[in-house]
């Protein structure tokens, strides 16, 4: 079995997630809003959560750390629903991403284990632009 990461979001955490959404900050590996970017902006970053819109992973980045992803994450409130090109769990260890096509982490997940990603433009085309939600779960 597993463990899902991650729980309900204390106010500290909310407060500053809502004052790096709105005064567009992007710190080193906590990205709380979408940015344009390249892939290094996804790839060289290790113990994240990213994703990005734009083919050959470039576009608006959406990127995260695990302790930032607690139940499951609606993709909307930072303008990332169905924007997905590119997903990458640059994570080690045993940690599993869920990305759903819902906003409510229910149906048939797309699963990325610890150091995998995926190319949905390029290899999966019938996951490009559903992401919705995601959920992380400690293996």
């Amino acid at each position: 079995g597993f463990k899902q990461l991650g729980g309900a979001m204390n106010i500290r955490r909310k407060v500053v997630a809502s004052v790096a959404v709105a005064v567009g900050i992007a710190s080193s590996a906590s990205v709380a809003s979408p940015a344009m970017a390249a892939p290094v902006d996804c790839l060289g970053y290790s113990g994240v959560i990213c994703m990005a819109d734009g083919a050959g992973i470039t576009g608006q980045i959406w990127r995260q750390t695990p302790a930032q992803i607690t139940g499951c994450r609606k993709l909307a409130p930072a303008s990332f629903n169905n924007e997905a090109s590119f997903a990458s769990n640059r994570t080690t260890g045993s940690v599993l991403l869920q990305i759903y096509n819902s906003d409510n982490c229910t149906g048939t997940p797309y699963e990325l284990e610890s150091g995998a990603s995926i190319r949905f433009d390029q290899y999966e085309t019938w996951w490009n632009n559903k992401a919705s939600s995601i959920k992380l779960y400690l293996l």
